[in-house]
Order: C-alpha cells, then structure tokens, then sequence
C-alpha cells in the first residue's frame, strides 16, 4: 500500500536521491528529483527549501503523538543537517548524497511507519493529479479571455495557478496542499458572494466552481469522507458535487 505522510515523502526523495550517479551535478539531481525545468533557479530553490522543511513538519508531527519517546525516531536528523549544509548546487551530487546513511533511511522508515498508524493522510491518484492540473492550466486561458470583472478574474487566475502548484509540489507537500487551495476559494465566496453569483450567468464562472467541487470530492474521497459540508453546497445549489473514487487510492486500515 501506499502511504503518504511528510516521513514518507522526504524517505522517498532521499530514496531516489540515492539511485542518482555520485558524479552528476547536484543542481541537476535535484532538478530531476523536483521535476524542476533547468533554468528554473527560483523553483528549484523554493522546492529544496520545502523538502528540507519536512523535518520541521516531522518533528512537530512526532511531538504531537502521545506515549512515543521522540527521541528514538531523530537519529536521522543530524546527518541530513549535514547533508543539506554540504549542498552546493554548483558542486557534485555525491557531497549531499554521502551523507545519507543507511541510518537515516531506517529511521525515516520507522516514523513513516508509526504515522501511517497514527496519523494517515490521504493519497491522491497519479491519474487524479494529472487531471486536476491539466483542468486548471486549460481554465487558466479560458478565465484569462473571459468577460469577467478585473478582481474575480484575478482571484480565479490566482487560485487555479496554485492549484498547478500544488499538484506540482505533491510529492513534497502531499494533499495537504491541494486541499487548503481549495479551502481557501471556497472561504473567498463566503465572503465575496459576488464571485459565485456570476456562475448563474456566466459559463466559465460556472466552470471554474465545478473545477473546485470536483477538486474537492477527490480530496473528501481520499480522505474516507464522500460528501462536502452542508454549507459548501448550499453555497452553490447549481453545481454538482459529484466525484469517482475509482481513481482515487483511500487510506487503508492499518493492521496492528
């Protein structure tokens, strides 16, 4: 099964961080590791600074959980200090990857393993990724040539391209991320109720509303949830909340 919490995810990019040639440059490993354009210096360096903020988020996740000695799970901490101190992305691969000892994968191992008991989150199907994006890069041209007001055309530009990002970052942040883009578009049109009302008249507004209800049903899927909060969809009675868990991978039962 797969799994999916911040332990699992920085575990998976050291993994194939290791499957990478000693001798290749570390700017360009951690391109292929990111899936990061060359040239996309601002990306690549925003993307390495999230993944190295997965410790934090690890740490912070490990102090949460009750009955646990935290210091039984840190010995991986150290060495990718280390590993990302050495990280000169003008030099060679095999400074950083050097230091990511078998240790650091045991460990990172275990604490997945105890989050994926303790606190699971939900896994979004590669399909289900690609679509979400795809949806929001065309929408994207669509909104651009729209008739619409300046802000709500800017405010659905702004969402759907963080959108992109998310989806784009997810083997870094995980659903965690889709999910609070959402969360923050339907925050928007409780407050600003002008932004759902033009989805009665006009076919992109509409549009970009079911793109997030749809966003949103795979997000609920995965998470074992299979229908929004009441006043979500009374917020758009037009739209259809309707979602298919069958590309969706739902967070399994852990046996004890």
């Amino acid at each position: 099964m797969k799994l999916d919490n911040p332990a699992a995810r920085l575990l998976s990019i050291l993994e194939r961080g290791g499957q990478i040639s000693d001798g290749r440059s570390c700017r360009d490993a951690w391109c292929e590791l990111l899936d990061v354009r060359k040239g996309d210096h601002a990306v690549l360096m925003g993307r390495i600074g999230r993944v190295m903020a997965l410790s934090t988020d690890i740490i912070e996740r490990l102090e949460g959980i009750g009955g646990i000695k935290v210091d039984r799970y840190m010995h991986w901490v150290k060495p990718l200090e280390n590993a990302f101190l050495k990280n000169n992305l003008n030099g060679q691969w095999k400074d950083f990857k050097s230091q990511i000892n078998p240790h650091v994968i045991n460990y990172l191992s275990m604490t997945s393993d105890l989050f994926s008991h303790k606190c699971p989150e939900p896994v979004i199907s590669e399909s289900h990724l690609d679509s979400i994006i795809n949806s929001a890069r065309s929408l994207i041209d669509e909104v651009r040539k729209a008739d619409l007001p300046e802000d709500i055309k800017e405010f659905m530009i702004r969402h759907l391209y963080k959108v992109s990002v998310a989806v784009e970052e997810y083997i870094i942040r995980g659903a965690e991320s889709v999910s609070s883009v959402i969360e923050s578009a339907f925050g928007h049109g409780v407050l600003h109720g002008e932004s759902v009302e033009l989805a009665k008249t006009n076919s992109v507004v509409k549009k970009f509303w079911q793109s997030m209800a749809n966003i949103a049903m795979v997000v609920s899927i995965s998470t074992g949830v299979q229908q929004l909060a009441p006043p979500i969809v009374e917020l758009l009675p037009d739209i259809s909340f309707k979602g298919d868990s069958s590309v969706v991978e739902p967070v399994e039962e852990q046996e004890e």
